[in-house]
């Protein structure tokens, strides 16, 4: 149980994606359902590239979540574009990411 468990009121379904198959398509390697907090809102953010997109909304979660995952939240699926892990001051541990999808 971890520090902000209580605020992560939503789930969503969290399929972890390792590359595409010959036909382009995401090769999904595991499904997970998470605990999260969901905003859904279009806002613009800035990915790992330095290019400004433009996404659906965010969510907090404390599971492991890279770009290129799929999220399925209210049977609709988004793609992750941005990840942004926040730590403790005095560690080296992530406590929660902030994801965002479009």
């Amino acid at each position: 149980m971890g520090y902000y468990t209580d605020m992560l009121t939503d789930t969503a379904v969290l399929k972890t994606v390792n590359g595409a198959d010959e036909n382009s398509r995401p090769n999904i390697i595991a499904l997970d359902e998470i605990d999260c907090r969901i905003e859904m809102k279009h806002t613009l953010t800035v990915n790992a590239q330095g290019q400004q997109l433009t996404c659906s909304g965010r969510l907090f979660t404390e599971a492991v979540v890279k770009v290129d995952d799929i999220l399925e939240i209210k049977d609709k699926e988004f793609k992750v574009i941005n990840v942004n892990p926040y730590y403790p001051l005095a560690s080296t541990v992530c406590v929660i990411n902030e994801v965002y999808f479009a």
